[in-house]
């Protein structure tokens, strides 16, 4: 017999209890918000998508926590497939960086406001292209992500692939002047 929504919600937030407090806090206020959008199916999807990227590692829980605060505002903002493509992007780079996860998915309002959904993988794609495995690379990537919102203001996905080239040739010789350009 298949679990009912309520179930999934209170198995979900079970496993979480593993987790710091505020996960588990920060979930149960996002099913309220979430679930006046998506329906069941797409709900369970919504919550198992987040205790998946809890589990990845010890520090992705933060990530799991950015991922549902931020869901309802990006989830009525385009079809759910693309939405499963937004999460999924988030857990690719959650397995490369917990932090640089987090800080796609805290973008991810701000920027889906000049984001073609379509764009979603290319614009993850683009911040995981500046992430070496360093910490220095790790802060270009993040700062990438939080100056993406400005950036695809005046910038076409083109001409933010091209100046996002320049930043990670120009990041081979200094981190601080590409992090300055952005």
């Amino acid at each position: 017999m298949a679990e009912t929504v309520e179930q999934t919600r209170e198995r979900i937030a079970g496993e979480l209890g593993g987790f710091p407090a505020d996960l588990t806090t920060v979930f149960v206020t996002a099913w309220g918000h979430v679930a006046t959008t998506l329906g069941d199916e797409q709900l369970s999807v919504w919550a198992e998508g987040g205790l998946a990227l809890a589990g990845q590692s010890v520090r992705s829980w933060k990530t799991a926590s950015e991922y549902f605060r931020v869901s309802s505002d990006v989830v009525g903002g385009m079809p759910f497939s693309y939405f499963v493509k937004w999460t999924e992007c988030g857990s690719r780079l959650c397995e490369q960086s917990p932090a640089l996860a987090t800080c796609y998915f805290r973008a991810s309002p701000e920027a889906m406001e000049n984001l073609r959904s379509r764009q979603i993988e290319t614009w993850s794609k683009l911040g995981e292209s500046l992430y070496k495995g360093t910490w220095k690379s790790s802060t270009l990537a993040c700062s990438f992500f939080d100056a993406s919102p400005s950036l695809l203001k005046s910038l076409s996905m083109a001409q933010l692939e091209r100046f996002t080239a320049v930043i990670e040739v120009l990041s081979r010789r200094s981190s601080d002047l590409s992090l300055e350009c952005l």
